[in-house]
């Protein structure tokens, strides 16, 4: 075990992008970096990452446990019933938890009988009808309140009613008062546009029901708006025709230098507890240059201070965003308390 003081040295590590040998002293429980040619206690194979997150999780869907293990530090529950996803957030944030430290949206946000209300899989809880935009500030700050840093909205006219334009402008304009980004659910053709007007701040899953036009991803890249990828959902490797318009929508957003972060929608169906390669593949298969895949699951910047969670991966860093696909999915995250027993 890792004492105090000790050094430990990677043969690589991700800060943004790629270097060589980089070493840490364990000061104060977390990795802080002393320079790469440190004399280290520990030399370690392998390469340091200090987060993998998965962006787009339902944590009531599935048994968060194993996600640790299977790679994955961070997660983002895009939806459920809050007093549920807000007790694991405060369960991952105690010392020597073996959950992935998670953030929350709460419930999810949406006009009377809006997608997903009444599915069976999303409990009364976990949906908030809005009927007028007065109520939005009240029903942001209650998701605050609850330990939510992100706020989920649905707009799917596929399903149902979608939230009328001003409803969206209010939510949105109660979160910003609350200094939290809103996400939105996009199904059906002109919601992804509708979602933009109202000025989300990040799609959650890539659009799969209509190819957005250039027009509208050159908006999506001036404004910032960030998307999810959620590919793999579209058939779980046998691909479907939502996955082709998602595929085409992300290759040309991402082109246009939209930000595409790792997501999965996992609790959706049969996905992996863990990195999933599937998803990484499709993103490399799609266009993306292998640090703006990386980008997308591991961020683009980190704090100097690494930990308690953090990533390690056998190998260094590939060429290839292809061959960094597969290498990605092998990773195993841990703890600092546990890393060496990890690389065993």
């Amino acid at each position: 075990m890792l004492e105090e003081g000790q050094i430990v040295a990677f043969e690589a590590a991700w800060t943004g992008s790629f270097r060589g040998r980089s070493a840490y002293a364990l000061l104060d429980g977390l990795l802080q970096p002393v320079g790469p040619d440190a004399r280290a206690d520990i030399e370690v194979p392998g390469t340091l990452v200090p987060r993998l997150t998965d962006h787009h999780v339902h944590l009531t869907l599935i048994d968060p446990e194993p996600l640790l293990a299977g790679g994955i530090t961070h997660v983002v529950d895009l939806g459920g019933d809050p007093a549920i996803t807000g007790r694991l957030r405060r369960d991952a944030a105690f010392p020597g938890s073996t959950l992935p430290d998670i953030h929350i949206a709460g419930a999810f946000l949406t006009c009377p009988g809006g997608y997903p209300k009444g599915r069976d899989w999303a409990p009364d809880a976990a949906v908030v009808e809005l009927s007028d935009p007065d109520q939005a500030e009240a029903a942001v700050r209650t998701q605050a309140a609850a330990g939510a840093s992100v706020i989920k909205v649905t707009v799917n006219s596929d399903a149902g009613p979608v939230p009328e334009p001003e409803l969206l402008v209010a939510i949105v304009t109660a979160a910003r008062g609350e200094g939290v980004p809103v996400a939105a659910h996009v199904e059906g053709q002109g919601m992804t546009e509708r979602a933009l007007d109202a000025g989300v701040n990040v799609i959650a899953h890539t659009p799969f029901t209509e190819r957005l036009e250039p027009e509208l991803i050159a908006r999506m890249s001036r404004a910032g708006t960030a998307v999810i990828s959620t590919l793999d959902i579209h058939g779980w490797g046998d691909r479907s025709s939502a996955f082709e318009i998602a595929t085409h929508n992300v290759r040309h957003l991402a082109a246009a230098g939209v930000r595409v972060l790792y997501g999965t929608d996992l609790g959706n169906g049969p996905l992996p507890l863990g990195v999933n390669s599937r998803e990484l593949d499709a993103l490399a298969a799609a266009g993306l240059e292998r640090d703006a895949l990386v980008a997308g699951i591991a961020g683009s910047t980190h704090a100097d201070a690494i930990g308690p969670r953090f990533a390690w991966i056998p190998g260094t860093p590939p060429e290839s965003a292809t061959d960094a696909a597969h290498w990605l999915a092998t990773a195993r995250a841990t703890t600092i308390d546990y890393l060496e027993e990890t690389l065993q």
